[in-house]
């Protein structure tokens, strides 16, 4: 397992010292990320750094033996029960991220190998636990892993009731070394389904069903996935929703907009078989609201801004929503990939629209 920390490359100006942003260029020194879009110099702020560090850990899907899943897993995490909360418009509560599970029932086996689930949740409005996988790459979809997860759905609904999960945890930790960090688990638990420890099992006895969700790459998606199969759920990350209720809902964008990109990243698009502008990509840049504002001011109607059917969507857009999103940007003349003239605005209208809806 390898974990990403972000490296120091700075870019020093006259005002500040910041992270080099991939694809960014260092005038004094001459360092460049390679293949990558180029970005302008922004001001260091909290959105700045957090755009800096997720296009950071995206580089590791370009590295062997790196796991974006797991760089970027706890920062989704941070921001998972509201975004799908969003998607599927419900309730939805985080319990525990890699929840431990049996591989096999209790009374099956005396065999306590366990296996983990990326993160357990629950839907408040329908009572259901919701397994959740995340994969980040093209490859990294295993049927065997998914019969897992289908074989503890299937205990769930023969038995009407998820409280057996709470014998198996603890039939984990009893042959575990660790075992206070299972009686932290249960904590988790407890303090999700807001019931106290010993409640436990009488409130899993009433979850009845559990939904599979997997968050993965929309190119990564088995052709023969089920569809309209409300209990196994798949969101490509563009599904995902472009904003949410959080409290560092200002920060989702970032996230997201990073994502995003692997929706259609190949491993024929790693080897260089397929040039990535061939894979549907149609733009330079992904800005925050504010940069894409200064860039506006900067260039004018030397840029496009992405904006599906900007004639009828942007004078509709409330100042939260403009702020909340991360938007697409090209140039005009000799940009990447094909467009839709009614989805891209160029950039001096949209300052002009803005500017109006901002008063």
């Amino acid at each position: 397992m390898v974990t990403i920390i972000p490296s120091a490359v700075f870019l020093k100006t006259r005002q500040n010292t910041r992270p080099l942003l991939v694809g960014e260029v260092d005038i004094q020194g001459g360092n460049a990320m390679p293949d990558q879009p180029i970005t302008q110099p922004i001001e260091p702020n909290e959105t700045a750094f957090f755009m800096a560090l997720m296009n950071h850990l995206m580089q590791g899907s370009m590295i062997p033996k790196v796991q974006v899943e797991r760089s970027v897993g706890p920062i989704i995490g941070f921001f998972l029960a509201e975004a799908l909360s969003a998607a599927m418009n419900e309730e939805v509560e985080m319990l525990c991220p890699e929840f431990p599970i049996r591989k096999t029932r209790l009374g099956e086996s005396e065999n306590n190998q366990s296996t983990n689930i990326d993160w357990l949740m629950f839907s408040r409005d329908k009572h259901e636990l919701l397994l959740v996988e995340l994969k980040t790459t093209d490859t990294s979809y295993r049927h065997e892993q998914s019969e897992v997860y289908l074989a503890l759905q299937d205990t769930i609904a023969k038995q009407n009731s998820a409280a057996f999960l709470i014998d198996e945890l603890q039939a984990i930790a009893s042959a575990s070394q660790e075992s206070g960090k299972y009686r932290h688990v249960m904590t988790l638990l407890a303090q999700g389904l807001s019931v106290h420890e010993a409640e436990l099992p009488h409130k899993l006895s009433q979850c009845q069903r559990a939904r599979i969700i997997y968050i993965a790459p929309k190119i990564s998606k088995p052709s023969n996935w089920p569809e309209n199969n409300d209990a196994l759920r798949w969101f490509s990350f563009g599904d995902l929703p472009e904003s949410i209720e959080h409290d560092f809902a200002e920060h989702w964008p970032a996230v997201r907009g990073s994502l995003v990109t692997l929706d259609t990243l190949s491993r024929r698009i790693r080897n260089g078989e397929v040039p990535g502008g061939q894979a549907g990509k149609n733009y330079r840049d992904l800005l925050s609201f504010e940069e894409l504002l200064e860039r506006c001011r900067t260039s004018g109607s030397a840029i496009v801004v992405g904006l599906m059917n900007w004639r009828t969507e942007l004078p509709a857009m409330t100042a939260s929503q403009l702020r909340a999103k991360t938007y697409k940007c090209d140039l005009a003349t000799g940009g990447v990939g094909k467009k839709l003239e009614r989805n891209w605005i160029s950039g001096d209208q949209f300052l002009k629209q803005v500017n109006a809806l901002l008063g």
